[in-house]
């Protein structure tokens, strides 16, 4: 039985013999959280059998996170772990934690299962295989109907980037660390906001703006800069609660002309990286907005802004146009993806 896939992802298999039964262990790791899944692939499917989060800090090594994961379950017959940076011969090691991740001790904690690991951006393009058309949100509607490169845009703790190549029937995803190419700007006020950074920064990357992080930098830049209105209940609420959610939560529900402004400048600014991954990856085959920001801002995501922006990129707005642009609405994507490619692809 052949297993659905939103997106024909180039896997090496889409369906199982009825009395094949594959267990694959699966993460999602961060330098915040560590997501592990243990699921189950048949003929009819695949099935979650457990799934448990961890704190990351809270633990020496992630060799103590699987061993604590799988007690008292047969180990998995393949393994595939998202995780947040380059990952350089099956090895990674975390900005800010104490850990490397390296696929071979991995293996031989589970008594020598085949382990892959995975960027996490490209693994949230293998993602895309496993979303339902409902988890969809389109921003962006595009005239182009000829299936062609993707490319996928993720803005949360940092700023990820991938894509996928497109073979004439099948997609391959590919990791790119995108996230931290310079800043370019368009407009005196961008001028403004880059020397703002460059006085923080050595380097100025769209990392910078576009993340949690980056929503803070943008409030900071018109309060302090451009001397736009700082309620004092936003700033007491930053000192208690993540400031970027402060600022989103402010703005989504139109109780801070500030918050509003810095959340339409952030949403201008990802539309800009949006058209530049376009036209470097020729992406005619859609646009995809990941990560844990865009989903939590939607209704604050203009359509008018990314069409004003599309057309306004040169030459090639032509080929902007036809780009549909969408939301990921799942934001278990990255997971979903190392589910799959552990069971399909291993």
């Amino acid at each position: 039985m052949e297993i659905a896939l939103l997106v024909p992802i180039a896997f090496k298999q889409t369906a199982f013999a009825n009395d094949e039964n594959v267990i694959v262990l699966a993460g999602d790791i961060g330098g915040t959280k560590a997501n592990m899944s243990l699921c189950k692939f048949t003929a009819n499917g695949m099935e979650v059998v457990k799934e448990k989060r961890y704190v990351s800090k809270d633990h020496v090594s992630f060799t103590d996170i699987i061993s604590d994961f799988i007690a008292g379950l047969p180990n998995p017959q393949k393994v595939c772990l998202s995780v947040a940076g380059p990952v350089i011969d099956g090895k990674v090691k975390f900005t800010n934690l104490s850990w490397q991740i390296d696929r071979n001790e991995i293996s031989q904690t589970l008594g020598g299962s085949p382990v892959a690991i995975l960027n996490d951006l490209e693994a949230t393009a293998y993602g895309l295989a496993a979303l339902k058309p409902e988890e969809l949100h389109t921003l962006h509607q595009g005239t182009n109907e000829t299936p062609g490169n993707i490319g996928i845009l993720a803005a949360g703790t940092g700023l990820g980037e991938a894509g996928l190549f497109f073979d004439g029937s099948r997609y391959h995803p590919f990791a790119t660390e995108g996230g931290h190419c310079d800043y370019a700007p368009r407009t005196k006020q961008d001028l403004g906001i880059l020397y703002f950074l460059q006085a923080r920064h050595e380097h100025v990357s769209w990392e910078r703006l576009l993340s949690g992080n980056g929503i803070v930098t943008i409030w900071e830049y018109l309060t302090q800069m451009e001397n736009k209105p700082k309620p004092a209940w936003i700033v007491e609420a930053m000192e208690t609660t993540d400031p970027a959610a402060v600022i989103s939560n402010a703005a989504r529900e139109a109780k801070c002309s500030t918050c509003v402004e810095a959340i339409k400048l952030f949403d201008r600014f990802l539309a800009i990286e949006a058209a530049n991954m376009i036209l470097k990856f020729k992406a005619t085959g859609g646009l995809y907005l990941a990560g844990g920001i865009a989903p939590k801002i939607i209704q604050m995501l203009d359509p008018k802004t990314w069409k004003e922006i599309f057309e306004s990129s040169g030459r090639m707005k032509h080929l902007l146009n036809t780009v549909s642009v969408h939301v990921m609405l799942n934001e278990k994507a990255p997971m979903l993806g190392s589910i799959y490619y552990a069971g399909l692809n291993m």
